[in-house]
């Protein structure tokens, strides 16, 4: 009897096909119950992934200490400057954090709570000024019923003690959630502590890695990209965050000086809204001319918003550029539509991220059309250091 002969690489392929068939079938009809695992798993990495965060985010500010540290005399300094310098900023970090507990927050909570408070006012000039428009005949050319209705359902007494009723209910809920809050807060801060002190060896063994897994070419093409895309990202946010700590410590002082109720929770507002180009500042000033209005007069809202305005125009002109740099290199255009889009379909964190997003799609477009794309020069808080060093 002629023995068969069976093409067993050519069922493997049929089999690896039908069976990637199969797998796809079930995602497509379970993707409910897949994203639901999917974020339960997130979820529970979520320390670990935001202690990575937070280590890239300090890492600028680490190796500058660390560079500080190599220029000491004291061998035993620079033979741990290292570890030191990791030891120094999460002492620094721990103690602006025991400031902000407690003097920083309970002021804001206290401004906030008295903002609140004039809601009742805001929604009386509402109404007066529908009664108004609606005497002079202009009640057609807005929907001011709509928008009072709105406004009273939103704010009204009745929804807000309910609100505060089921709060009350779900004590228990509310205590769970506040200890795992805590919980992953410590667990997030002892994580980023973790991987700043073994930062090189996580490095060196991702280099090697990825480097037996890719060709060489794929390799260090990824590692050209990835090298970019982390000097946009850290020279976007380092700088951002540069230029709202100037922003949030003069307008507090300008606010402060002119006499404006709760002006140094404002002049935060201000340094927060800064770090959303174009959009942000106006935004902020218009609502920082409100509070002022309904708490000090149009008189003062007026000056307010002149002396924002100045502000706004020497920090366009003269600060923000001195702290980028130039670094994004983007046409204002490109940068608004990023704002609306990213705005549009991931709300504040998208209108954040959307500016640094586009400078990365600019590169790589400039790249694929072969012209020359210099990385980004390095930011305010960050020094030179290894490639190791590149990817955090």
């Amino acid at each position: 009897m002629k023995k068969i002969k069976v093409n067993w690489n050519e069922w493997i392929i049929r089999f690896v096909f039908l069976m990637l068939v199969i797998i796809g079938y079930r995602v497509v009809t379970n993707y409910k119950e897949i994203l639901g695992a999917l974020q339960n798993f997130v979820s529970v990495l979520s320390p670990f992934i935001l202690g990575f965060a937070l280590a890239y985010l300090l890492n600028g500010a680490q190796e500058r200490i660390k560079a500080l540290l190599a220029k000491s005399n004291n061998q035993f300094i620079k033979k741990n400057k290292h570890g030191l310098s990791v030891l120094l900023l999460y002492i620094v970090l721990i103690l602006l954090l025991f400031l902000a507990l407690n003097y920083m927050i309970p002021l804001l909570i206290s401004n906030i709570i008295d903002l609140m408070g004039l809601l009742p006012t805001f929604i009386n000039y509402l109404i007066d000024l529908a009664s108004k428009i609606q005497i002079n005949g202009l009640e057609k050319l807005f929907s001011i019923d709509d928008l009072i209705a709105s406004l009273l359902g939103a704010f009204s007494l009745e929804k807000m003690l309910n609100q505060w009723t089921q709060s009350l209910a779900s004590i228990g809920q509310l205590s769970l959630g506040l200890s795992s809050l805590v919980l992953n807060g410590f667990l997030t801060f002892v994580i980023s502590i973790y991987v700043l002190v073994f930062k090189e060896s996580i490095l060196d063994f991702t280099n090697r890695f990825f480097g037996k897994l890719l060709p060489e070419k794929a390799f260090s093409s990824s590692k050209y990209w990835i090298h970019t895309t982390n000097k946009v990202f850290y020279k976007f946010i380092t700088s951002q965050f540069l230029d709202a700590c100037i922003i949030a410590f003069l307008s507090s002082i300008i606010l402060s000086v002119l006499g404006v109720p709760f002006a140094i929770t404002l002049g935060i507002i201000l340094g927060l809204a800064n770090m959303i180009p174009y959009f942000g500042s106006i935004f902020a000033s218009i609502f920082v001319a409100i509070v002022t209005l309904f708490t000090s007069g149009p008189s003062l809202a007026f000056a307010v918003l002149i002396a924002l305005t100045i502000l706004q125009q020497i920090d366009g002109n003269v600060i923000g550029p001195r702290i980028m740099a130039g670094a994004l290199n983007l046409n204002p255009i490109i940068i608004i539509i990023s704002i609306t889009i990213g705005g549009a379909y991931f709300g504040i964190l998208g209108m954040f991220l959307a500016v640094p997003i586009a400078a990365i799609i600019k590169i790589i477009t400039m790249n694929w059309l072969g012209e020359d794309t210099t990385p980004i020069i390095e930011s305010p808080i960050e020094v030179e250091t290894t490639d190791i060093n590149d990817g955090i």
